[in-house]
C-alpha cells in the first residue's frame, strides 16, 4: 500500500453537498485514490455525521447515494472501530482532555491506518499535536 491519507468527517460533508469553498481540494483526493496512487482513510464516524445531518434526514435516495459512496468508492476504506481504535481513541483522550470522542476515534483510526496526514477542518483537531500524523486543513 503507497501513501495513506485519512480523511475527517467534514471532508465528506463539504464533498457530498459541493461545498464550492473545498470541492477543488477533495475532488482531486478522490481520483488520486480511485487511480490507485494513494488510499484514504476513515472512521465509521463518517458515516454517522454524514448520514445524520439535518439536510439529508428526509431524503431516502441521498441517504442511500451516501451510504453507497461509503461502500463503493475504489481507493476509500471506512474502518470499523475496534479494540485497538478504541484504546488508542482513550489514550489521546487522556493525554488531551478537550478531545471528543468521535474526534479521538478519527484520529486513532488514522494513525492505527498508518496515515501520514489527516485533512480536516475541525479547530479541535488542529490543536492537537501526534508525531508521525500530519495534521492538515482544507483551508
Amino acid at each position: 500500500m503507497g501513501k495513506v491519507i485519512a480523511l475527517d468527517s467534514m471532508v465528506f460533508i463539504y464533498l457530498f453537498e459541493d461545498d464550492r469553498r473545498y470541492i477543488n481540494k477533495i475532488f482531486p483526493l478522490f481520483k488520486d485514490a480511485e487511480k490507485g496512487k494513494l488510499t484514504l482513510v476513515t472512521s465509521i464516524i463518517s458515516v454517522i455525521e454524514a448520514l445524520s445531518t439535518p439536510k439529508y434526514i428526509s431524503d431516502e435516495n441521498t441517504r442511500m447515494e451516501i451510504t453507497n459512496f461509503f461502500r463503493e468508492t475504489d481507493g476509500l476504506s471506512v474502518k470499523s472501530i475496534d479494540w485497538e481504535i478504541a484504546e488508542t481513541a482513550a489514550g489521546l483522550r487522556r493525554e488531551n482532555r478537550t478531545l471528543r470522542v468521535p474526534d479521538s476515534l478519527q484520529l486513532s483510526t488514522a494513525l492505527i491506518c498508518r496515515a501520514s496526514s489527516l485533512i480536516t477542518n475541525d479547530l479541535n483537531i488542529t490543536k492537537i499535536s501526534i508525531p508521525k500524523l500530519n495534521i492538515k486543513t482544507l483551508n
